[in-house]
């Protein structure tokens, strides 16, 4: 145990706290605060946190979920059944995947599904495997509940996909766990139905359960269908998906989000939750319900937005030398670091020069040095304004 002296008093902190140090994202917001302290305007593309508005309807929606009878009350474990069995709508008529009941968990954001899907399915030194890069909530949890983590490189060459043939060592084929992310953070990449079809077939042979983080589902190319893992393993026999209303309906304040998929695990999953929270408010959850049922052309509309800023950046970031990995995934823009520089080096520069927040790549793990992620969560013009300051170079 890690001894801590409050008061006079040796207080005992766990060890494995140890080896997390402060979310990443929080010191970039400690570097991005000095510089406000300072009176300096920053603009900040840093964190996936979306500018736009919530639609109308939703917000109508949450505040007439207040004169709901016992709307104060605790909600059910595993969510209000009508957002569930709207849920299993949204598969069927998006996806033409079906869910029963016992196959739909509701969460308080999709990140507290993430990290509680590890002692889920997990013992302790239980191997989780992960991509290198990746959301850095996937590897924290795994040390915190004491599972091993891991890590298959996603390279450039490869669409930043993870090569199968990477997993033969005798140790990673015995862990209980896979997570993957696509459309991909940080890098923007969007996985093939081959690949979905062959990454299930190789957990299902190794008995290893399957988990997308499909946070970024709808934010793609306009007009283009999302595809869900669910849709290659229809009998739901080794996969498991979660889904947030975070990023497409602009509701990240609102923690609530979702997991559907293999019953045994959304059963384990929801033994975890139910002995840890009580479940999301009511009216928030109704307020998901309206998200789920506006129409297609409101999320094509939000693509359209995110796509418009995309092609406005890649112009700038091409006039500037800046090399960068071309998709139509998430809102993200995964770009190499120009020569002669660090990580650290050029994202500071930027910081301090530009009073511009960009995110380090290795943040998102060792693979990610020589890289930086640009959030498109600003106005096209602001972002327009923002890589407009950046020198072009050699």
């Amino acid at each position: 145990m890690i001894d801590r002296i409050l008061g006079g008093i040796k207080v005992k902190i766990n060890n494995r706290i140890a080896t997390l140090g402060e979310y990443h994202f929080k010191k970039i917001d400690d570097e991005k605060n000095k510089i406000l302290s300072e009176g300096k305007k920053i603009i900040d593309l840093g964190i996936g946190d979306p500018d736009l508005p919530v639609h109308p309807s939703i917000l109508k929606e949450l505040i007439s979920a207040l004169a709901i009878k016992n709307f104060n009350k605790y909600p059910p474990y595993d969510g209000v059944e009508k957002l569930k069995k709207q849920i299993i709508k949204y598969y069927s008529d998006v996806y033409s995947v079906k869910l029963d009941l016992d196959e739909v968990l509701v969460l308080i954001g999709s990140k507290e599904g993430i990290s509680n899907i590890i002692p889920a399915v997990c013992n302790f030194g239980d191997g989780v495997i992960m991509t290198d890069p990746s959301y850095p909530v996937y590897e924290t949890a795994t040390k915190l509940w004491g599972a091993v983590t891991y890590k298959i490189p996603l390279k450039g060459k490869n669409s930043f996909l993870p090569e199968l043939d990477y997993m033969l060592d005798g140790d990673i084929l015995r862990s209980k766990l896979f997570i993957i992310n696509y459309p991909n953070n940080p890098t923007g990449a969007v996985a093939s139905e081959n690949f979905y079809k062959d990454i299930i077939k190789f957990c299902s042979h190794n008995d290893i359960i399957l988990c997308n983080d499909s946070a970024y589902n709808e934010i793609i190319e306009e007009n283009k269908a999302p595809t869900s893992l669910l849709q290659y393993d229809i009998d739901k026999k080794n996969c498991i998906e979660f889904g947030t209303m975070s990023k497409t309906y602009n509701m990240t304040g609102f923690r609530i989000g979702y997991a559907v998929g293999n019953k045994d695990v959304i059963k384990a999953l929801l033994t975890i939750k139910s002995n840890l929270d009580s479940g999301q408010f009511k009216p928030i959850q109704y307020a998901a319900i309206r998200a789920l049922t506006l129409e297609r052309s409101y999320i094509n509309s939000i693509r359209h937005i995110y796509n418009d800023r995309r092609k406005s950046a890649e112009i700038i970031l091409k006039n500037k030398n800046i090399e960068f990995f071309k998709t139509t995934g998430t809102f993200y823009v995964w770009c190499k670091v120009p020569n002669n520089y660090t990580t650290y080096e050029f994202c500071s520069e930027v910081l301090k020069k530009h009073q511009i927040v960009i995110t380090p790549g290795y943040s998102f793990g060792n693979l990610g040095h020589q890289y930086f992620r640009i959030a498109l969560t600003k106005d096209k013009v602001t972002i327009e304004e923002a890589l407009n300051k950046f020198s072009r170079y050699k």
